[in-house]
């Protein structure tokens, strides 16, 4: 996950730092897999999207996580580690239907078919409307039906084979877009963490209020409470919503205060735990939080940005250079980015591609930090000067 202004967003920190060394310089005079027994490739199109996991309870990203990589240990026949990631999703949380039936599957393909289908009869007395649990069932208790005509032999014929299930979520890049969630949903979910903590700062007034006097318990009044010093100025919604009380602050434009804490801390709880890792220079954790973070919301350009400076400071260019070039293909704007990449191919060696995106940034965003620290930065590089007396080490 960010607080409620751009001052004191983490997210920025160590953006703000970049820049800011940049300016310096410049300053200075220039910084589905069981689609049979023996194929692992047929997946079917996902039951649920990203949209679902937010809002279901807070232990549900991360069970989706171990789903997540119980799958692609099942795609690659890892058949105990796709077990194993099961279980300790399942850990987590015992009901989540994904998990349950990609173990199932995961049985079907080791050929415990009778587990797999008593498996999926349960599920389906538990969920009888659920297409893929239905459809399971019925390629398990369906016979393969024969590809040649019968041989006549004095044998016992084989037994016959069984349809394998197919994994219930497909982690490809789906057809739809409205299966993935797109880059500008994160914009928006800033946004709705600021009035969050607006929210919650209306939430302890009125609070204090009710304890300092019952009988206004009921009683709402927004400039009653930055009168009385309770609230040190009026809250105001980064989207103009309305703010009012039903039990708990609400606002016209977000919802009320519950449904969008919840949301809030869903999205943002292991964003932000990387970030308080990598500010205490305590990277490889950082790069655990920020991998889930982009397993989850592979569409999120920040969470590809701060995994990719995450690999820089660990010196790991060329992985550094991939998570960085995602980035910018969820959101091209990205300047923090386009900064970072010019730093990493300058030195990784191509000067003359780390020159082009400095001018193009240094162009576009003329007048702006941003466009003064890659016009100094081109410069300096011009001048031939090398990587490490560009960019000095920390």
């Amino acid at each position: 996950m960010m607080p409620a202004a751009r001052r004191d967003s983490p997210g920025r920190q160590p953006a703000r730092l970049f820049v800011l060394g940049l300016a310096g310089l410049w300053m200075m005079a220039l910084a589905g897999p069981l689609d049979a027994q023996e194929t692992f490739s047929s997946i079917a199109a996902p039951q649920t999207s990203v949209r679902d996991i937010l809002t279901g309870p807070q232990n549900r990203p991360r069970a989706d996580t171990y789903y997540l990589l119980g799958l692609a240990a099942a795609r690659k026949n890892n058949h105990a580690e796709a077990l194993r990631q099961i279980a300790i999703g399942l850990r987590l949380d015992p009901n989540h239907l994904r998990l349950l039936s990609l173990r199932a599957a995961v049985w079907a393909r080791q050929g415990r078919t009778a587990e797999a289908i008593a498996e999926f009869r349960r599920l389906a007395r538990l969920y009888p409307g659920d297409e893929y649990i239905t459809q399971s069932l019925r390629d398990l208790e369906r016979p393969l039906k024969p590809r040649f005509a019968p041989v006549t032999s004095s044998l016992p014929p084989p037994p016959a084979k069984r349809d394998s299930p197919v994994a219930p979520v497909d982690t490809a890049r789906p057809a739809s877009p409205t299966r993935l969630l797109e880059a500008s949903y994160f914009e928006r979910m800033k946004q709705k963490q600021r009035c969050c903590y607006q929210m919650a700062a209306i939430k302890r007034a009125q609070e204090a209020q009710a304890a300092a006097d019952a009988s206004k318990k009921a009683a709402f009044d927004l400039q009653a409470l930055v009168e009385s010093g309770r609230l040190s100025a009026r809250p105001v919604c980064p989207e103009g919503g309305e703010y009012g009380w039903a039990g708990g602050p609400t606002c016209s434009k977000h919802g009320d205060f519950a449904t969008v804490e919840a949301e809030v801390t869903t999205v943002f709880a292991d964003f932000n735990r990387g970030l308080q890792n990598k500010i205490s220079r305590n990277y490889t954790a950082a790069l655990q939080a920020f991998e889930q973070v982009c397993a989850l919301y592979p569409q999120w350009s920040e969470a590809h940005f701060q995994r990719g400076e995450t690999l820089f400071r660990l010196g790991d260019d060329r992985a550094a250079l991939e998570a960085i070039r995602r980035s910018l293909q969820c959101d091209p704007g990205n300047l923090d980015a386009k900064l970072l990449l010019a730093n990493l191919l300058f030195k990784v060696g191509h000067k003359e591609a780390a020159l082009e995106l400095l001018d193009g940034v240094a162009t576009g965003q003329a007048g702006t930090v941003y466009g003064l620290a890659a016009r100094s930065v081109a410069k300096a590089i011009r001048s031939g000067r090398n990587y490490y007396q560009v960019f000095p080490p920390d």
